[in-house]
């Protein structure tokens, strides 16, 4: 069996099982909805933790590197097309660790979206934030 024969195939399972496929497509996104969810409110956490230990030790001036506009233009540098979504910038700044807030706290996509209309670096459309 060729590549378009094998393609041919797995097409006609599909269409014979749309509705399954679908709903296990529905429910697959949930799930990564949900860890994603998850995911940011434990990383929120450990920041947190983090910064409080830093206060701790002395080091609590250190955790801010940079500035945010900074933070979101080196991310979209490397970002395709030079744009991402608030909440996936964010999510790199965050992992990245380039910005904390003040308190320690991880960026969150309405600080993003905040900065952005304040700084002629980026443009924001349906797509996302970009650089100019």
């Amino acid at each position: 069996m060729d590549v378009n024969e094998y393609l041919e195939l797995v097409s006609k399972v599909v269409m014979a099982n749309r509705d399954e496929v679908e709903q296990d497509l529905a429910a697959a996104r949930r799930f990564r909805d949900h860890v994603r969810t998850d995911l940011d409110q434990a990383e929120r956490r450990v920041a947190s933790f983090e910064f409080l230990l830093s206060l701790a030790t002395g080091s609590g001036r250190a955790v801010q590197r940079t500035t945010l506009h900074e933070a979101m233009r080196l991310v979209l540098q490397s970002a395709p097309g030079r744009r991402m979504p608030a909440g996936d910038l964010a999510r790199e700044i965050n992992r990245r660790g380039l910005y904390r807030m003040r308190d320690g706290r991880l960026v969150e996509p309405q600080q993003i979206h905040a900065r952005a209309g304040n700084y002629d670096w980026f443009d924001r459309s349906d797509r996302g934030i970009g650089l100019v």
